[in-house]
Order: structure tokens, then sequence, then C-alpha cells
């Protein structure tokens, strides 16, 4: 049994409702449901009894509270004996990303730096979530519609994914054609990205000429001038000689998720962060300004 289940358990007990608790706990309702269901299933109880007003404990239910309780100010007095630890605003902050580039975020950490001298970035490159779940990670930042739900999310922004290609590729087209584009495909091997199933879905029968699982070289290899590729202007370098194609016509979106364990949700170094990557991410995503 997940253990921080017991929280989700607590907040719609003492609430009443899943939009309440989920508004304390700062998630998503549908959240907050699989998290009850999840317990429920674990234990093979009902814990509520689901009313148009809202949720009520049932005999289980008010069992489970009890030893719930129990469990929370046992967790409450291990917070208060390291709380004066978690409020400083200094030491190693471990911050992962998506592998292989995607997300150019280096003024973002030097000016998080200068504002937070005493705080130090360990910056890692991760295809998935478990470094948070072992706790061997602070925060993870991920391109991802899906996130999972054992993790406290918070969803900062939807980043506009274009077709890029070189002004030299674009010049030796006959015809600014979608059909006449050569795509080069960047694998995902954490899969939490399927480039090639969505450019087959959106364009009929693509020329694929190039694939490659090391994102980088997408970004060389359109350089180079040898096709083109889905790309976000947040994952481009401060000087490069890519375009979009028809950007009026061909746009889409990608969520950008902030991810955190709920153990570490009252963590002073994550908090700082966080309201600073969401106070600043227009800024840094120059989305005004993309070329």
């Amino acid at each position: 049994m997940d253990w921080s289940n017991l929280e989700y358990f607590l907040s719609v007990a003492r609430e009443g409702s899943l939009s309440k608790a989920a508004s304390k706990l700062d998630v998503n309702h549908s959240t907050v449901a699989r998290r009850l269901d999840k317990l429920e299933s674990d234990l093979n109880v009902k814990l509520f009894n689901r009313h148009n007003k809202g949720y009520e404990l049932t005999n289980h239910g008010l069992a489970l509270q009890q030893e719930a309780i129990v469990v929370e100010n046992q967790v409450f007095q291990i917070q208060r004996v390291f709380q004066s630890k978690e409020a400083e605003l200094s030491g190693t902050l471990t911050v992962t990303k998506p592998m292989n580039g995607g997300v150019n975020m280096t003024s973002l950490f030097c000016d998080f730096k200068a504002q937070y001298p005493d705080i130090d970035i360990f910056l890692k490159s991760a295809s998935a979530h478990s470094d948070l779940s072992s706790q061997e990670a602070d925060l993870s930042i991920q391109l991802t519609n899906s996130p999972p739900d054992n993790l406290v999310g918070k969803k900062i922004g939807r980043l506009p994914i274009n077709i890029y290609g070189s002004s030299e590729y674009f010049k030796s087209l006959k015809n600014m054609d979608l059909d006449e584009l050569e795509w080069i495909i960047w694998v995902d091997e954490s899969n939490n990205l399927d480039m090639e199933s969505f450019i087959r879905k959106n364009i009929c029968e693509p020329k694929i000429i190039f694939k490659t699982n090391v994102y980088n070289e997408v970004f060389d290899y359109m350089s180079a001038g040898i096709g083109v590729s889905l790309i976000s202007s947040f994952g481009l370098p401060p000087v490069h000689n890519l375009k979009r194609f028809m950007p009026d016509k061909y746009i889409f979106e990608q969520d950008l998720w902030l991810l955190y364990h709920p153990d570490v949700r009252g963590n002073a170094k994550i908090n700082v962060f966080k309201k600073f990557l969401i106070s600043n991410l227009d800024k840094y995503t120059n989305l005004a300004g993309i070329n």
C-alpha cells in the first residue's frame, strides 16, 4: 500500500468533497479520486459513501481515519525534527529535465543561482520519473501530457511546437508544401513522446529520411540543411539558423510540468524554485521573439 494515499484519504474525510480536498492538496480532483480508488482496492473495503452533496465515511472509513491520524501525527513529528533544515535556502537542489535536450533552461538556472547564491544546482538528464520516487532528485521538469499520479504536479505552461528547418533547406524546396518536407525523427526511448506516430497522424505519408535517439543530433542535422523536424523554441540555443515552416498554419503544443514527491512539499528550496520558475517562465521561453 502506498502510504501517501492516506494523506488524500484524510483530506477528503475532513473536507467532505473531492474538489475541496484537491484544492487543499494543490492537485487535480481526478488525482484524488484515483488515489481513493487505489486505497480502497488495496484494503479491499469501501471507505466512503458517495452522495451528490459530498463524501461520507463508512464504518471502515471511520476506523481507518483514526489509524491514519496516528500515522499523520508521527509524520508531523518527523517533519518538526527536520523543519529547520528544510527551511534553509542553502545546500543542493537536484533537478531533472528531459533526456537529450528539448528544454533549454540555461538562462533560468543562471538567474536563479544569482538570486539564491547559497543554493547549489545539480542538473540531471532523466528519461523517467524514477529519481523522484526514490527521492534521488528534488524536482523534475518534464514534457508530458500524462504526469504520474504518485507525484505532486503543476502544469506550468504549454510549449508551442513548430516545424523547423534551416533557411537553406527551405530555399532548396521547389514548393513550400507540407508533402515535400523531409523529416528528421527523434526517437524518445522513455516513451513519453512519440514523434513519428504524431507526424504520421497529422501528415499523410511523410518522407522520413533520418531517425536518431540523440536529441541534439536532430538540431545538428536540421542545421546542416537535410530536413525538418518538430521542435519547440524552448529547446533552441540563443544563436541558430533555423526557421519555422508556415507557423500560422502549423503549430502544435506540449504540456510542460513541474513534478516533485509529496513528501518534500514543504521544502523551502523546492518552493522558491517553483515560484521562481512559474513567475519567470514567459521570460525564458521568449515566446514573443521566436523565429
